[in-house]
C-alpha cells in the first residue's frame, strides 16, 4: 500500500492559520457551523442576489424618486431574504444531526443541549447580520435621493432583524422533532404569524413613523427576545437527556419578562401589554404541560434544601406534574393582570353584571391549554402521556378546533337553539364562541360557567390520577433525606 504523501511545510502553515479564522473562546459549535453555512451555495446566490436587487430598486429610485412601488419593491426583498430564505437554512439544523447519527458524538463533548442550539441559531444569525450590514448603505444612499425617512427605515430594518432571529429560533427550536409533517405544520403557523406581524410593523413604522411608537416598539422588541429565547429552549430541551434540567430556567424567564412587558402599562398601551402577557404566559404554559416527568432523583435534588426551595418545587420543577401548578400559577397571575388594567388603566371596567361572564371566560380560556391533557392521559398510554407529548397536545387542538367551527356553523344554521347546542357540547372552545355569541338568559350562563369550572377539576385531576405512581414516586423524591 503506497502510503500518503508528506503535506508540505507551507500547506500546513496554511491550514492552520484557516484553522484560526475564530478565537479560541467562541462556542466549538457556532464555529462548525459558521465555517460550513457561509460555505453552501445558497448563502453565496442569496447574499449575491439581494445585493443585485438593492442596485436594482436604487436604479428605480433614481428615475422615480419617492414612489411608493419603489419603496415596496426595495423592502419586499428584504424581507423575503430575512423572515423566510434565512430562517428556513435551520429548518433541519437539529434533526439533521439525527439523521447523519452525529448527535451522539456532539453530546460526547462539553457542550449540552442549550449550547449546541444556541451555537446553530448564533452562526444563522451571524449571517443574517452579513446581510443587514449589505443593506445599510442602501439606506444611506436611498436618503439622498429624498422623500426617504431614514430613522424610520433604519428601524424597521433592525425590526426585520430581529424578527430574522425569531424566524431562525422558531424554525431551529421545531428542528428538534424528527417527523417531517409536525416540523412542516409548525413552520406554517409560524408563517401567518410573521405575515400579520409584517403587516403590524408596516403599519407601526414604514406608514405612521416613529412618533408616539416608541413604547410599542419597546414592547414588541421584549416580545421578539423572548420568543427567541423559548423557541431555543424548547428545541434545546427536546434533545437534552432527561438528566438536565432546562424547565426552572424556561419558567423563571417567562415571570421575568412578563413583569418587565407590565412595566409598560405607564405609557398607556395596556390593551398591547395584555396581549403579549398572555403570549409569554401561554406559550410557556404549554411548555410545561407537555414536558415528561424526570425519570432521574438528581433532576429534584437541588429542591430539597430547604423549605423554600420545596415550595418553588411546586412551580418549578420539569414536568407536566410541575407543569400543572405553574399554569394555575399563571392563570392567577394573568387574572389579576387582566382585573388591574380594567379596574384602573380602562375607561370601561368590568361591571357587577358581567362578572359572570367574565368568569367564564376566563376560566374557558385557561382550560384551552388543559383540555387536551383529559384526552391524552385517559386514552393514550401510560408510557405515552410519560414522555414529550407536544405533537399529540398540537394534534388535539387541532380536531378541538375543527370541532368548535363546526358546532358554531350548525348552530348559527339553527340559531333557534343554538345555546342548547353550545351547552350539550362543553368544549371550552366552544364555551367561548357561546359567551361571545351573547344573548343567553341566566341559566344558560350558569350552565357555562358550571362546564368551564367542571373542565377545570378535570383536566387537574386527570392527569394526576391516571398517573398515581408517578406522582407517588415524584412527592417521594422531593422529601428530604
Amino acid at each position: 500500500m503506497t502510503p500518503p504523501p508528506i503535506p508540505d511545510a507551507r500547506d500546513a502553515m496554511a491550514v492552520a492559520r484557516r484553522m484560526q479564522d475564530f478565537p479560541a473562546r467562541f462556542s466549538p459549535m457556532l464555529v462548525k457551523e459558521l465555517r460550513q453555512g457561509m460555505r453552501t451555495n445558497l448563502f453565496s446566490v442569496a447574499f449575491i442576489l439581494l445585493q443585485t436587487v438593492m442596485v436594482l430598486s436604487l436604479l428605480a429610485g433614481l428615475a422615480d424618486p419617492g414612489s411608493a412601488a419603489v419603496d415596496g419593491f426595495f423592502w419586499f426583498f428584504v424581507v423575503v431574504m430575512l423572515l423566510i430564505v434565512q430562517p428556513l437554512r435551520g429548518f433541519n439544523a437539529l434533526s439533521s444531526e439525527y439523521l447523519l447519527n452525529t448527535m451522539d458524538l456532539i453530546q460526547l463533548t462539553r457542550l449540552d443541549a442549550w449550547r449546541i442550539t444556541l451555537g446553530k441559531w448564533t452562526a444563522l444569525n451571524a449571517q443574517t447580520l452579513l446581510f443587514v450590514t449589505g443593506v445599510l448603505p442602501y439606506l444611506v444612499m436611498r436618503y439622498f435621493l429624498g422623500n426617504v425617512n431614514f430613522v424610520a427605515d433604519l428601524a424597521g430594518l433592525l425590526f426585520l432583524g430581529l424578527g430574522s432571529a425569531l424566524a431562525s429560533a422558531i424554525a431551529i427550536g421545531c428542528s428538534a422533532f424528527r417527523h417531517f409533517i409536525l416540523r412542516g405544520i409548525l413552520v406554517i403557523g409560524s408563517a401567518i404569524g410573521f405575515t400579520i406581524l409584517y403587516a403590524v410593523m408596516q403599519s407601526m413604522i414604514f406608514r405612521s413613523g416613529l412618533g408616539g411608537n416608541l413604547a410599542t416598539m419597546g414592547l414588541t422588541a421584549i416580545s421578539l427576545l423572548y420568543g427567541c429565547f423559548f423557541f431555543l429552549s424548547f428545541g434545546a430541551s427536546r434533545i437534552a437527556p432527561l438528566s438536565e434540567n432546562h424547565s426552572t430556567r424556561k419558567r423563571l424567564v417567562a415571570l421575568f419578562f412578563t413583569a418587565v412587558a407590565l412595566g409598560f402599562l405607564w405609557f398607556d398601551i395596556e390593551e398591547a401589554v395584555v396581549v403579549v402577557v398572555a403570549l409569554i404566559l401561554g406559550f410557556a404554559c404549554v411548555d410545561a404541560l407537555t414536558e415528561p416527568l424526570p425519570v432521574f432523583a438528581k433532576v429534584l435534588e437541588p429542591f430539597r434544601r430547604n423549605t423554600f426551595t420545596r415550595v418553588a418545587a411546586t412551580f418549578f420543577t420539569p414536568g407536566w406534574m410541575g407543569g400543572i401548578w405553574f399554569f394555575l400559577l399563571c392563570f392567577l397571575a394573568f387574572t389579576g393582570v387582566v382585573l388591574v388594567v380594567s379596574t384602573f388603566f380602562s375607561s370601561s371596567p368590568i361591571e357587577l353584571s358581567d362578572r359572570v361572564e367574565f368568569i367564564t371566560v376566563m376560566i374557558s380560556s385557561a382550560n384551552l391549554f388543559l383540555f387536551p391533557l383529559i384526552f391524552i392521559h385517559l386514552f393514550f398510554p401510560k408510557h405515552a402521556s410519560g414522555s414529550f407529548t407536544f405533537g399529540i397536545y398540537t394534534f388535539i387542538q387541532g380536531c378541538l378546533l375543527l370541532l368548535t367551527i363546526m358546532v358554531a356553523a350548525l348552530a348559527e344554521a339553527i340559531s333557534r337553539f343554538d345555546h342548547l347546542i353550545f351547552a350539550l357540547v362543553p368544549v371550552p372552545s366552544v364555551l367561548l364562541v357561546a359567551v361571545q355569541n351573547g344573548g343567553a338568559d341566566a341559566r344558560f350562563e350558569l350552565i357555562y360557567l358550571a362546564a368551564a369550572l367542571l373542565t377545570l377539576l378535570l383536566g387537574i385531576a386527570i392527569p394526576l390520577l391516571r398517573q398515581r405512581e408517578a406522582v407517588h414516586d415524584y412527592v417521594r423524591n422531593l422529601k428530604p433525606r
